[in-house]
């Protein structure tokens, strides 16, 4: 019975294509039939533009349905089974002051590997990565307000998190996956997520990194931390950094990204600044 869990795992994921896929459509749909209404044959123009104009809000009404059942299927399978109390006091015991402070690092480090990462997609592939960097320039991700803050750094690491990392990652391991395989396959489901060839190799990466946040410090909180950051540097901080810093300060901070990452998961492994409690130790469980 235990490989059954397989199966709501490909369940999950088949729900959140279908949701997020699903409600494009719909807002699409309404927006089209709301500016015929009121607007005849130049709504459709109308709400065409309006979408293209509030891409963030159109982003952030697309994750609320996800939000909204997934958010529900952890509560009733996973948090309310332990209890409030009980998880509240889990991210208190697990995530430090210092703990914070090596996920900030990591979050830093992370973005500009990505770097990387993309240089490589980029001599193998031009063309893909022409299209990629289209989209990102239409994607409203640089036109920062709180719709904007809601669509980037809260809904999608709330969402993603406790869908990949809080739900398909346990039933993986329910089913009998060591986490190296479970986390393998959700980080890759998490790339399909995307649904662009670019974005999904380096997000895939990403994915492994957030699911290894998650069983290091036994709660989702740390994975959605490190997703929100990982998406502020990656806008706010890399848009001050291309508008201030030069061309070989920027080349440098991508080369050291490399010494860094090492160092950071060296900290945390090795839990520096953390007060080690016997209890914690070597009975971490997958979120």
């Amino acid at each position: 019975m235990k490989k059954v869990n397989y199966l709501i795992a490909l369940i999950i994921f088949a729900l959140t294509m279908l949701l997020i896929n699903g409600s494009g459509i719909l807002i699409s749909m309404m927006a089209a039939i709301g500016g015929l209404m009121f607007r005849g044959p130049n709504g459709l123009t109308d709400a065409y533009n309006y979408l293209m104009d509030n891409l963030n809000l159109y982003s952030a009404l697309t994750y609320i349905p996800l939000f909204v059942l997934f958010g529900l299927w952890y509560y009733f399978a996973v948090t309310e089974k332990e209890g409030i109390k009980q998880s509240a006091a889990r991210i208190r015991q697990n995530i430090s002051p210092a703990s914070i402070l090596w996920m900030v690092i990591a979050a830093f480090a992370l973005q500009h590997f990505i770097t990387i990462i993309m240089t490589v997609i980029n001599a193998a592939a031009p063309r893909l990565m022409e299209e990629y960097s289209e989209m990102v320039e239409t994607s409203g991700l640089a036109e920062y307000s709180v719709m904007w803050a809601l669509s980037t750094l809260i809904l999608p690491p709330l969402t993603e998190e406790t869908i990949f990392r809080g739900l398909i990652l346990r039933y993986l391991r329910r089913a009998g996956a060591c986490f190296i395989v479970a986390n393998l396959i959700q980080a890759v489901l998490f790339g399909i997520f995307h649904m662009n060839l670019v974005q999904g190799i380096y997000t895939a990466f990403l994915g492994f990194i957030l699911g290894y946040f998650a069983k290091r410090y036994n709660t989702l909180a740390a994975p959605m931390l490190l997703h929100a950051l990982f998406n502020l540097f990656g806008t706010v901080v890399v848009d001050l950094e291309n508008a201030f810093l030069p061309d070989s300060v920027l080349t440098a901070l991508v080369l050291l990204s490399i010494p860094l990452l090492i160092f950071v998961f060296l900290m945390i492994h090795f839990r520096v600044g953390e007060k080690r409690r016997q209890s914690q130790i070597g009975q971490e469980e997958e979120v």
